[in-house]
């Protein structure tokens, strides 16, 4: 007996959304089930290194999340409390020709709604807002969901699971009780600023800004046309909230960084509100699914913003799954294959935004050491550190 050629995938942010294009691109009719009525566009800006705009050209969707994304021309690390540069690493140009694909800043939104759109007008795609994947049951010939929309509640038959439902995922918690996700003791403050409100140096249109500080560092970016910035502040933070985005006056922020040189702070204070996220990462798993489910994106390795490598993993996840599964029966062995493919990798790229974590958050004295080997590396040192996942 043939197996059915539908695919379910419970989420529809932007892994949900790239393994709906990447499978039904391979075949397959996919049916997509977001809880959220409608697309859910919080966050703020994203960037996509070239290993995830080569994942989006092989979905299709590159030409128009560039379309609405800045391509800059340099990164540069500075020290918060003195404003000594520590490195410049090229970015523009330079990561074409080493790594084949651009270096892209967006709003995270706009990635989102490229994908969206792809999604929705492909005509093997099935997008269903407002429906909660609630449970599964894994059958000899697929698997069955319950689906819960409103008050109807209904169960669809696919070949496959995919839990990209991100990292309080319910297809991860069906499948591996008590492996929630594990607070960082930090958060995120998010906010995105009318580029014309800073100063001519801070809101160049070729440049990413990194600011380290002890215990808290500052990333801003240009955005969109460019005529707005994004930044997102990272304070050590023991009190964790559920809340996705909850409301904060710009004051609460600016007092934790009321010590730092008065550039920095200055893009800081220009925000009139963030948005607060408490950080968390996925624990690690000894396999992502059973049977015909498994796991994708943040569900399957959510990990910790500090090599921006959280929906860049989930893009190449996408791509790898649709490739195991193509021209393939024997789903089981084709969702072990691909877990075989991206556990690895990812389990590395957690491990590297842990790491890297600690070393931007360093306290006195020892943020005087991190300064220097900054330095000694260089550019060229932090190129040379993340060419195996720009280059994956």
């Amino acid at each position: 007996m043939t197996r059915p050629r539908t695919v379910l995938v419970a989420g529809a942010g932007i892994g949900g959304l790239a393994a709906s294009i990447a499978l039904a691109n391979a075949g397959f009719r996919t049916l997509v089930f977001e809880r959220d009525p409608v697309p859910d566009v919080s966050g703020a800006g994203i960037q996509l290194s070239p290993n995830a705009t080569r994942a989006l050209a092989k979905l299709g969707a590159l030409a128009a999340v560039t379309a609405k994304s800045v391509e800059p021309e340099e990164l540069l690390v500075s020290n918060a409390i003195n404003r000594a540069l520590l490195a410049t690493m090229p970015l523009g140009r330079t990561m074409r020709e080493k790594f084949k694909s651009p270096y892209l800043v967006c709003l995270r939104a706009d990635l989102h709604e490229a994908l969206a759109k792809i999604a929705a007008d492909h005509p093997a795609i099935e997008l269903h807002y407002g429906s909660m994947l609630e449970d599964f049951a894994m059958q000899g010939a697929g698997v069955t969901a319950r689906v819960v929309r409103g008050q109807q509640v209904e169960e669809i038959t696919g070949a496959a699971l995919i839990g990209a439902d991100g990292i309080r995922s319910v297809v991860r918690a069906k499948l591996h009780t008590g492996t929630g996700p594990r607070h960082g003791g930090m958060s995120a403050w998010r906010a995105t600023i009318a580029a014309n409100l800073l100063s001519e140096e801070m809101r160049g249109k070729s440049q990413v800004r990194v600011w380290l500080g002890p215990g808290a560092h500052l990333v801003h970016y240009p955005v969109g046309d460019g005529s707005r910035i994004n930044l997102v502040a990272v304070t050590m933070e023991r009190q964790a909230t559920e809340s996705w985005g909850e409301e904060v006056p710009q004051e609460e922020v600016a007092r934790r960084f009321a010590h730092w040189d008065a550039v920095p702070r200055a893009v800081i204070e220009t925000a009139p509100q963030f948005r607060r996220w408490s950080l968390f990462e996925a624990p690690l798993l000894s396999a992502w699914g059973k049977g015909e489910v498994t796991l994708l994106g943040d569900a399957a390795h959510g990990m910790f913003p500090f090599v921006a490598q959280g929906a860049a993993a989930a893009l190449e996840d996408a791509v790898v799954l649709a490739e195991t599964l193509r021209d393939t029966e024997d789903t089981d062995s084709a969702l072990r294959s691909y877990e075989r493919l991206r556990m690895p990798r990812t389990q590395q790229i957690q491990s590297a935004a842990r790491n890297i974590g600690r070393i931007y958050h360093l306290p006195m004295p020892l943020s005087f050491g991190r300064d220097l080997v900054m330095k000694r590396i260089g550019g060229a040192g932090l190129m040379r550190q993340n060419a195996w996942i720009y280059s994956g």
